[in-house]
């Protein structure tokens, strides 16, 4: 069926393809949003390899803490009132205009509130971070969160909506203004608080697109939905601050235990866990398609076709995830001197460790999405605090024992227990959410695979070049096995029966 292209739209009068099944909305959805992310994080990723180049590893280790401070902020504050209003559109049938223009509103006050936060506190977050002219900088990157959040509540409309093509094009816009800014740098002005310009740059650029889909209309909330909103919204930010934080704190106990305060190997440590979390980080872009077809189903009290949207979302992220994992872990060195230079190599040894915590934490992510669907958000919040000082704990007697790479162990100890907690959770109310078969076939794919990149570790392009190889003797292999069919190649995640 030909779904027809939105013209300029206002809040509330989004057109969707209603005879369209759901689980091939999701599909498509999965689909879009997984190839955007590709192209974000890899033009992203180039952008990242050429600061890392210029600044060496020293300086890019403080930009590294800098940037983990904003994300920490922004990824969790992303998470509350644009989120709620994720879940609210598929369910509000009377009047979504209302909604979103609360949601609007509700969300400009938050990022203010933000944004003055971050800069009184820049002087406190210099000196705990022990960066000479911190304060500067973590100012300078404040200045990126009122456009970050007129982006995100905008993003989180159209999401609500299933609108994802206008999502990816916001997404790739974002990368490639990054990776221009980042040129220019080459040739104007490299440093830190050039780069962190340029971050600012790609929020404006991606929140421009974003305003265009959709007229501006009106701010003034209605008081109906205030309640609803902040109801949703602070769960999901409680979740999101621990899930961040515990995301963030293998860098920051790195920084803060490391003996003599090793610059070159937090700058390597942060390079690496950058290679790390780009597989997951695009992969998981499974839950944000899932999400309003996952909470409409759950809304319906339709246990059979909430089971399919989870176990398609699962299986998914777990065979496009995987193979790249082992890779990455396999070819570290390699890899790490392609993307960056010789400088870089000696990150391979986190990078072997990390990707597994990468993997892990994709897993973690996606089963907290499914129980937020159902309402559950603060107990996911609750599984999440209580890893926090068994993290500390992680991280205290392993840095101190194995360095640096004590903290990518900790990583992988902490995001462990939060996957196998969260998947029984999600077991217990919705059954098996991947069948054994699969999760034989992906093993049996890999480890062949793997077996391969061990012996035959090209480098500089050619490496590249061998990953496509080395993923379509996968791909291969899976459908010999029969675990790969037409319809999985048609609809990424739609389940087989």
């Amino acid at each position: 069926m030909e779904i027809k292209s939105q013209p300029e739209i206002t809040p509330g009068e989004f057109t969707r393809p209603h005879a369209v099944d759901s689980t091939v909305l999701v599909a498509y959805g999965t689909a879009q949003i997984v190839i955007s992310r590709g192209c974000f994080y890899a033009i992203g990723f180039l952008a990242s390899m050429i600061l890392a180049r210029g600044l060496g590893p020293a300086n890019y280790g403080v930009y590294g803490l800098v940037m983990s401070v904003l994300l920490w902020i922004e990824q969790t504050s992303r998470s509350t009132i644009a989120q709620a209003v994720v879940i609210l559109i598929p369910r509000e049938n009377q009047n979504r205009i209302a909604l979103q223009r609360t949601a609007v509103f509700l969300n400009a006050l938050l990022y203010i509130f933000l944004f003055v936060f971050l800069w009184i506190s820049a002087p406190l977050l210099s000196e705990l971070f022990n960066l000479d002219g911190g304060a500067h900088l973590f100012r300078l990157a404040a200045l990126d969160l009122p456009f970050f959040g007129m982006y995100v509540v905008y993003r989180g409309l159209l999401q609500g909506h299933q609108d994802f093509l206008s999502i990816s094009i916001a997404e790739v816009l974002y990368s490639v203004i990054k990776l221009v800014g980042v040129l220019f740098l080459v040739v104007l002005w490299f440093s830190i608080p050039a780069a962190l310009i340029v971050n600012i740059l790609a929020s404006i650029a991606a929140m421009l697109f974003l305003l265009s889909r959709i007229s501006w209309g009106t701010f003034l909330p209605t008081y109906t939905f205030i309640r609803p909103l902040i109801r949703l919204a602070l769960p999901l930010g409680v979740y999101m601050i621990i899930h961040q934080g515990l995301g963030n704190l293998d860098l920051w106990c790195v920084n803060a235990l490391t003996p003599g305060k090793d610059a070159i190997g937090v700058g390597l440590y942060v390079a690496a866990r950058t290679v790390a979390f780009v597989p997951s980080f695009i992969f998981i872009g499974v839950s944000d398609a899932i999400l309003p077809s996952l909470s409409r189903a759950i809304g319906e009290d339709n246990g059979v076709l909430s089971q399919q949207h989870i176990q398609g979302a699962v299986r998914f992220l777990w065979m496009t995830a995987l193979p790249i994992t082992l890779l990455f872990q396999l070819t570290g060195s390699e890899l790490m001197t392609f993307l960056y230079s010789p400088a870089y190599g000696e990150g391979s040894n986190y990078l072997s460790v990390l990707v597994w915590a990468a993997l892990l934490w994709a897993f973690v992510a996606l089963f907290a999405s499914i129980l937020t669907a159902r309402g559950e958000t603060y107990l996911c919040a609750a599984v999440l605090f209580l890893l926090i000082p068994v993290s500390v704990s992680f991280n205290t007697f392993l840095i101190p024992a194995y360095k640096i790479v004590g903290a990518a162990y900790s990583s992988v100890f902490t995001a462990l227990i939060g996957t196998t907690v969260l998947g029984f959770l999600v077991y217990q109310r919705f059954g098996p959410f991947i069948k054994l078969h699969t999760v034989l076939k992906t093993l049996f794919a890999a480890l062949l695979m793997g077996a391969m990149a061990s012996q035959f570790q090209p480098t500089g392009i050619l490496l590249a070049i061998s990953y496509l190889g080395y993923l379509a003797v996968y791909g291969l292999v899976l459908i010999a096995l029969g675990e790969v069919r037409q319809d999985d190649l048609c609809f990424l995640v739609a389940p087989r029966v």
